[in-house]
């Protein structure tokens, strides 16, 4: 960065005080030095001070203390009144600048006490920049700040400190107070926001509060009214400061080394440099937006960028979402920054002015930085779609070049003034008799029609039953019906493709799948980025290794077929190994595994040098495919059956032999038919079969709810009903086992109550399996009864809980009362006080708990009491005799 040389500022400021001694007439002062009682009064050490006086050396006015002279400014002596102790001086630096330092020297006084250093950018609201005290309990007493003992010291950018390093009595004369703003602070070498902010003033105030005087005289204020004190002692107390320096220079944003005075406005301007405008140089430019703006450190100038409008424009601005997606190219060719054109002449648009506006177009081979690059298109009114054609090569789609129009259907040409192959009558082009996707004939237009292998149809328009999708650049017309072996009749679809995009679950494998290391993740150009180092990998995988997709990307993924898989790679090495890369060739492959089949792509050779993005885009179809490690190519019916149930996608992870690469994975996009949504492109290449009942899916490879795919298998497979009778929706495939068995049912076929149940679990109803009520009114967490059914004898309970007896619980044991039959009702102890015999039937009342036997000696309702004849304590120590 760059910045303007510190300046002392206070010479060109104007300054005030409240008060100047000599202002009200003549005054003696004299020094604080050790005087000798009995000293007459006219000694060496007095003066007198007089603003009035013809005599300079008797005028102490406050413009004495920037003048940069030996003379000095003096205030009144406490013989005036003890409110001379608070005294403030006032700089106004006229405009706001970065304040680095503050030096006050004393003149023929002790330097000030207690005072505050204070600063303000409108010259009404101050804030403190350092307390003085002339101890460090008045830090506390006075300010509320905790002293900072010793030399002044910092730990934040804007801490404010009290010190009473600079307040001592000596030295008596010339005592001098260092103030430093900057130096010292945490981010001195590269100012912080905070720190820029602290130090930024125009107005700077010193307010003194107490005068540095001897301790004695404390004590003597202290106890006595000041107009009883000798004037021999309160005249030696005054402030005196013969200069004041305040060490700063102008805020230009560390874009300017100078910053000279303006005679005109008495101002200083900052002379901006770094393509930087304004008065603090504090934005860039006009044409230099390519990066934001930023303040010029010590160690970085920040200079401002010129936009690349390849000479068609001055103006442009920033945008941080064009910067994020890399969509802006700078002046050095690189896609770095977010300068935006703006206003581009010569019929260009764009971010770099780099294409045309719609209706014009820059022929291939012609530079943007062309002086006129583009030109006019050409389309035909009759069969364009509209007047907009092909901008450039960028825009180029297939077999369109720059300024080529886009036909309507049956048109043909750049300019779209032909019919297109298949199609007659110009300016009204009409379809021929012979389908153009359907026949062989060279011109559609002149018959007979020959048609296709897998196509029929006078016209030869329609595929023959068991196929379906015509399409032109299929040399057999149509494609075979799949429909996992159940149907050969089928259509193509009307659903769109949308795209599938995950990049979370990723990880890396080894092709057995046995291994799994989990890779780095950021966000890179508005998009999820994965990366793995290979000394990493390395540990713990193979030399070639693989990322494998998340479950998004696997399972039934049939509606992929026709659709693309379309991923970006990358990779990194380091500086010594990046000369030996950069000569390598890249094998890129993509693995396929499901219905225990493994499908790949062909090893394609790529030229990849470190730091360039690869973008694959792989058509999901069987021609894109051989089974993995042979060159036999892949049936539909083998590729069917893969995406009917997908295991794993690995795409190859290590594109080079440098042992330190980065290699980086993003934007893993599958495209799948969805009819719920109305994308671009229509998804032809999935089937629709019309499936036997039973069957389930676009291509019959699921089976209805409650139905099993026998053994897994795709094609040629059975769905078979699971046997659950109505209690579960599902069972295992190979066991037919059911899953998840409901209505209080268990076993391999929900055929069986659960414990604690009775019933036929066979009938197929909700409540086929009852709930054992033995008893019946007990709660089921205080006991699990078991139960059976008896043809003759209904619900017999297995086992009663204590308490209870008979075939479902329903009556009260020896020992116990009550009514369980009824509801709320259960069977509880008989509480006889331990003098009955449960043994002996009939002792206690079934029904109301009367104890009816009780032991001998004892009686009662209760056999609570000794009986006649008996004495002694039936309830406690039960020793009746």
């Amino acid at each position: 960065g760059l910045f303007p040389a510190v300046l002392n500022l206070a010479s060109n400021a104007l300054i005030t005080t409240n008060a100047t001694c000599g202002e009200k007439g003549r005054e003696m002062y004299c020094k604080l030095v050790e005087h000798v009682p009995g000293q007459p009064e006219r000694n060496p050490q007095c003066r007198i001070c007089d603003q009035r006086s013809r005599l300079q050396h008797q005028r102490h006015p406050i413009t004495n203390a920037i003048d940069g002279k030996n003379s000095w400014w003096q205030s009144p002596s406490i013989q005036n009144g003890i409110e001379y102790h608070y005294v403030t001086i006032t700089l106004d630096l006229q405009q706001i600048f970065q304040i680095a330092y503050v030096i006050v020297k004393a003149a023929n006084s002790p330097r000030p006490g207690n005072w505050i250093l204070e600063r303000s950018l409108d010259g009404v609201d101050y804030q403190p920049w350092q307390y003085y005290a002339i101890t460090d309990s008045e830090c506390l007493t006075r300010y509320n700040i905790h002293p900072r003992p010793g030399t002044p010291s910092y730990i934040k950018d804007d801490e404010v400190i009290c010190t009473s390093y600079y307040s001592k009595i000596h030295p008596l004369e010339n005592g001098e107070i260092h103030t430093s703003l900057i130096n010292g602070r945490p981010s001195a070498d590269d100012p912080s926001r905070e720190l820029l902010e602290f130090t930024s003033a125009r107005f700077i105030r010193l307010r003194f509060q107490r005068i540095r005087t001897l301790n004695a005289d404390l004590m003597m204020f202290a106890h006595k009214d000041p107009a009883e004190i000798d004037p021999i002692v309160t005249r030696r107390y005054y402030y005196s400061i013969k200069d004041i320096s305040v060490g700063g220079m102008c805020i230009c944003s560390g874009h300017a080394k100078a910053c000279p005075l303006d005679p005109a406005t008495n101002k200083s301007v900052c002379q901006c440099e770094h393509n930087t405008c304004g008065e603090t140089c504090d934005q860039c430019c006009p044409g230099f937006h390519q990066k934001p703006w930023h303040a010029g450190t010590l160690l970085h100038k920040h200079e401002c960028e010129p936009c690349n409008c390849h000479g068609k424009t001055e103006e442009c601005y920033y945008d941080q979402d064009v910067a994020d997606r890399n969509q802006s190219l700078n002046i050095h060719g690189e896609y770095i920054g977010g300068g935006v054109c703006v206003n581009c002449s010569g019929y260009t648009s764009g971010i770099n002015c780099e294409t045309c506006a719609d209706g014009y177009f820059r022929p291939k081979g012609v530079l943007p930085d062309n002086p006129n690059p583009c030109q006019p298109c050409s389309c035909d009114p009759n069969g364009s779609l509209n007047d907009t054609c092909v901008k450039d090569e960028k825009h180029m789609e297939g077999d369109l070049l720059p300024g080529f129009c886009h036909c309507k259907t049956g048109y043909a040409g750049e300019s779209c003034s032909q019919c297109a192959l298949g199609y007659t009558g110009y300016p009204e082009c009409l379809p021929c008799n012979c389908s153009l996707e359907g026949s062989e004939n060279d011109d559609p237009c002149i018959g007979p029609c020959i048609c296709k292998e897998h196509v029929e149809g006078e016209n030869c328009d329609r595929c023959k039953p068991g196929f379906f999708n015509l399409q032109q650049n299929n040399p057999e017309g149509c494609e075979e019906c799949f429909c996992s072996g159940k149907t050969n009749v089928c259509t193509n679809s009307h659903f769109t493709y949308r795209s599938i995009e995950d990049m979370n679950g990723w990880y890396l494998s080894d092709l057995p799948g046995l291994i799994r290391v989990i890779p780095m993740q950021k966000r890179f150009d508005g998009h999820q980025q994965l990366s793995i180092s290979n000394v990493i990998a390395q540990k713990l995988l193979p030399q070639i290794y693989y990322w494998s997709a998340p479950s998004s990307y696997l399972g039934n993924k049939v509606a992929a077929a026709g659709g693309h898989l379309k991923f970006t790679v990358s990779y990194d090495v380091t500086e010594e190994e990046e000369e030996e890369t950069a000569k390598l060739m890249v094998q890129s492959d993509v693995i396929i595994e499901g219905g225990d089949l493994k499908i790949s792509t062909p090893k394609g050779i790529i030229h990849l040098q470190p730091s360039e993005e690869h973008t694959e885009e792989i058509v999901l179809k069987p021609e894109s495919f051989s089974m993995h490690g042979t060159d036999v190519p892949v049936s539909r019916r083998e590729f069917m059956t893969v995406l009917a149930n997908v295991k794993r996608i690995l795409i190859r992870a290590t594109y080079s032999n440098g042992m330190n690469a980065i290699y980086r994975i993003r934007s893993v996009i599958m495209e799948a038919a969805d009819h719920t949504l109305r994308g671009r492109r229509t998804a032809s290449a999935v089937e629709l079969c019309e499936c036997p009942p039973g069957y389930d899916g676009t291509s019959c490879e699921s089976c209805w709810p409650r139905h099993r795919r026998v053994n897994g298998t795709v094609f040629g497979g059975v769905c078979a009903p699971c046997t659950c009778f109505g209690h579960a929706d599902m069972c295992d495939d190979i066991t037919g086992a059911c899953l998840d068995c409901r209505h209080n049912t268990g076993g391999s076929y929900c055929d069986r109550c659960l414990p604690g149940f009775y019933g036929d679990a066979t009938k197929g109803t909700a409540e086929d399996c009852q709930l054992c009520a033995c008893p019946l009114n007990i709660p089921s967490n205080n006991f699990s009864p078991t139960c059976h059914f008896d043809q003759h004898r209904g619900l017999i309970c297995d086992e009663c809980p204590a308490g209870y007896v008979g075939p479902r619980c329903e009556r009260c044991a020896e020992g116990y009362f009550g009514q369980p039959l009824i509801p709320g009702g259960s069977c509880q102890p008989c509480q006889c006080n331990d003098n009955l015999d449960f043994s002996v039937p009939g002792s206690c009342d079934s029904l109301s708990g009367a104890c009816l036997i009780c032991k001998p000696g004892t009686t009662g309702q209760y056999c609570e009491r000794c009986a006649d004849g008996y004495f002694g304590d039936a309830l406690h120590a039960r020793n009746c005799q």
